[in-house]
């Protein structure tokens, strides 16, 4: 006779209930771990000028004239 055969119909709820906790942690860890990666990725891109044609200067002037407006 095995040890689960052994066990109450509540014991083996706890324990299944136990082993799903554990496993949707391990799960929320692999995905934390996996978005940190990726993050650290695209933070480590560096592109060139020629690649990246957006001027933020003027993007920045463009947002600020737009909340300056707004507060009117």
């Amino acid at each position: 006779m095995s040890d689960l055969e052994r066990m109450s119909k509540e014991e083996l709820r706890t324990i299944l209930n136990e082993t799903e906790q554990h496993i949707h942690e391990i799960r929320a860890e692999l995905e934390k771990r996996d978005s940190e990666i990726q993050h650290e990725e695209v933070e480590g891109i560096r592109l060139s000028p020629e690649w990246t044609p957006v001027q933020w200067g003027k993007v920045r002037t463009f947002f600020e004239m737009v909340l300056e407006e707004l507060r009117k």
